[in-house]
């Protein structure tokens, strides 16, 4: 692996390749929210530069744009995609292009569907048909001002798509062979190569893996991660990149949250329990990475209990304990479900469904404080 020495921020996302199968087209955005209120069902969220900006979907299958401009308080809400006749909206993940919105989910066939931000309107594409066999969760990174890359796995393959320029043609790649659930994939700078990078992590049969490819060539190089064992299969993995190093956290079938750190340039994946899964049981983290906080930075992740508390934890680069805290607890009205995470230039951001109600939360901790600030972003 050529990456060493110097990544740029990393164009999140949290945050592909594909095929273009139809032409861009004007989606629904602008018509007025359905009067029916549904319970939302996943939501993604995205750092603009200065929006903030959450994709969700609730049961009916319509898809959601939410954005605040940062340092507001009020949630504007547009419906980009209506479901029901027939159509259905799920597995929502949204990134920021450098110039505009972008949302990757899947259509009510398995199909990866691709929503574009112009202005008041939203502009929708299909990236790849399923063909009999349904993509599973997509991820979205772009390239600042540059590619869009989506992953997406389906029975037996992973495959990756990407936009090169705005309004051109999604291509396809194969990234690897088996059964694949919900990748992550980001972007980042290689400095030495003058060059960005596009980086992939998933499971397959309880293993975790990575890939890593430069951006607009056609070999995935794929590297072993974590193996299934004793303590279980992993599942649900997210990764991030700070200057020097690759991150990647996953969850056990046990409970436990896990990461794993390689050097950018370097060989061989070290290993820190971040929880053990003893006792309190947690499931779907998700990593992101501060960049500069004054003289230091952090690794941050959040992830759910089993009994549905949105827990946090922070570790200082170049250290090597975690510290955990409470986002949220769970009680009578609050479970809450698959939480996102990431981060503007002053505040830590994440989203989550309270699945009791289905509404979509939002919370937010300025850097170097301990208080998390919550708002409703929209009841269910």
């Amino acid at each position: 692996m050529r990456t060493r020495h110097v990544f740029g921020r990393i164009a999140a996302g949290l945050c592909t390749l594909g095929i273009g199968l139809t032409l861009w087209s004007v989606a629904p955005a602008a018509q007025a929210a359905p009067a029916a209120t549904y319970k939302y069902t996943l939501s993604k969220i995205a750092f603009t530069g200065s929006r903030l900006a959450i994709a969700a979907t609730d049961s009916h299958g319509d898809l959601y744009y939410f954005w605040q401009k940062v340092g507001s308080s009020s949630w504007h809400k547009k419906l980009v995609a209506g479901g029901g006749h027939g159509k259905a909206y799920t597995k929502p993940s949204i990134a920021w292009t450098g110039s505009t919105v972008m949302i990757a989910t899947l259509d009510a066939s398995g199909d990866v569907v691709a929503f574009t931000q112009h202005s008041s309107t939203w502009k929708r594409k299909v990236v790849a048909k399923a063909a009999g066999h349904r993509y599973q969760a997509p991820s979205i990174a772009a390239v600042s001002g540059g590619a869009v890359l989506i992953t997406a796995g389906k029975p037996g393959m992973l495959t990756a798509f990407e936009l090169a320029t705005p309004g051109g043609s999604w291509t396809q790649q194969t990234v690897g062979f088996g059964n694949f659930g919900s990748p992550s994939i980001i972007t980042a700078y290689d400095s030495l190569a003058s060059r960005y990078l596009a980086l992939i992590t998933a499971t397959s049969g309880g293993s975790l893996y990575f890939w890593w490819q430069f951006v607009g060539t056609s070999t995935w190089a794929q590297e072993t991660v974590a193996t299934a064992g004793a303590g279980g299969s992993y599942a649900s993995p997210s990764l991030t990149a700070t200057t020097k190093e690759l991150e990647i956290t996953a969850g056990t079938t046990a409970g436990a949250v896990d990461t794993w750190s390689q050097s950018i340039g370097g060989s061989g994946w070290a290993e820190q329990t971040v929880a053990t899964g003893s006792g309190t049981r947690y499931s779907h983290p998700v990593i992101a990475w501060t960049g500069p906080v004054g003289a230091d930075s952090y690794l941050v992740i959040t992830a759910t209990s089993h009994t549905g508390t949105l827990a946090y934890w922070w570790q200082q680069v170049g250290l090597t304990s975690w510290n955990p805290e409470t986002v949220a607890p769970a009680g009578k009205h609050a479970a809450y479900a698959s939480p996102a995470i990431s981060v503007t230039s002053k505040s830590v951001v994440i989203t989550a469904i309270n699945t009791k109600p289905g509404s979509v939360y939002f919370w937010y901790q300025p850097f170097d404080t301990t208080a998390w600030h919550k708002q409703l972003v929209a009841a269910g």
